[in-house]
């Protein structure tokens, strides 16, 4: 019963991420007109698209599995980069391109959907230097 209850507050969680993303998208562009870039549309999107699908497919494969090693925290900072890919695969089945609105400087412009995806990178990044550290400092105690 205690996993299926987690599932359940993953795929909220992905679910409240993934309308927040196109909630701010339809505000920005039709509200505002904040949506100055669009990623292009070319064949590629297709590609895009079912490599994001499978990337998905894998990663909720791995966080609704059995196993006793995927932490609580693991699982919530995959569903971030989950809810990012959703959405953005979203924007280009119906849209035929990702909207980005927020600008960072001159450099680039994102969505909600790629602070998602950082999100999860960054935090799977801290997530395995403190198992990495973990278990350094516990092979120390055993010698």
């Amino acid at each position: 019963m205690k996993k299926e209850n987690n599932i359940k507050k993953i795929v909220i969680l992905i679910t409240v991420l993934v309308l927040l993303d196109q909630i701010s998208k339809i505000i920005a562009y039709s509200f505002f007109k904040l949506a100055t870039h669009y990623e292009e549309i070319s064949n590629n999107n297709i590609s895009y698209i079912i490599i994001s699908i499978i990337v998905v497919a894998m990663i909720i494969k791995y966080i609704s599995s059995n196993n006793l090693f995927i932490k609580k925290d693991s699982k919530i900072i995959l569903s971030f980069a989950i809810a990012g890919a959703i959405s953005n695969v979203i924007d280009r089945v119906i849209q035929g391109h990702v909207i980005n609105f927020i600008k960072i400087g001159n450099i680039m412009e994102i969505n909600l959907a790629y602070i998602y995806i950082i999100i999860a990178w960054i935090g799977m990044a801290v997530i395995l230097t403190k198992n990495t550290m973990n278990f350094i400092s516990k092979r120390k105690e055993n010698k």
